[in-house]
């Protein structure tokens, strides 16, 4: 089993069962200087997910496993960063 990026979490964002929505935190969910990376959305098909990042002008993507999903956002954020404006 792979982990999650360090610093990298999730949290739920239903109350449904199971859960369908998560939001995908830089840091610890609602914690000073954290960063929501984007949401995930969990499709009909086992460990698929759709991943809708919170960069503008950046696409959603259906990714199979959370943990690949969650590296994605991760490297679209720090791609952003790295981008002086």
């Amino acid at each position: 089993m792979r982990f999650a990026p360090a610093k990298v979490h999730r949290e739920r964002a239903d109350t449904e069962r199971p859960a369908l929505w998560y939001v995908i935190w830089l840091g610890e969910p609602h914690a000073d200087g954290s960063i929501v990376l984007g949401r995930a959305k969990r499709l009909r098909r086992h460990r698929e997910f759709r991943f809708f990042p919170e960069q503008p002008g950046t696409a959603s993507e259906d990714i199979v496993g959370f943990t690949d999903g969650m590296e994605w956002l991760l490297k679209l954020y720090r791609d952003a960063a790295a981008v002086p404006d």
